[in-house]
């Protein structure tokens, strides 16, 4: 089997999260899943590529920045999920 690296499988597993959430909270139709997951992983990797941090003295496991590949992620997740998708 493939082993991933725990950033990325933390990555992954930060942007399934948001996406399901985001469905869930401001999803329409089934269409939008995809879409959704599709951003919310751009967000946490521009957090990541980035190395966006904020001044506080949090635990990044894995080298990735969790709370700020969170909000990013839900920041495109609404400007996406306010579109006529």
């Amino acid at each position: 089997m493939n082993n991933l690296a725990p950033a990325t499988l933390l990555l992954l597993l930060i942007a399934t999260a948001c996406a399901a959430l985001a469905h869930v909270l401001l999803g329409r139709r089934w269409r939008q899943l995809p879409i959704f997951w599709l951003v919310a992983v751009v967000g946490c990797l521009i957090a990541y590529g980035l190395n966006i941090h904020f001044p506080l003295n949090l635990p990044n496991p894995a080298g990735v920045p969790v709370l700020e590949s969170v909000l990013l992620a839900w920041v495109l997740l609404i400007f996406v999920s306010r579109l006529r998708v």
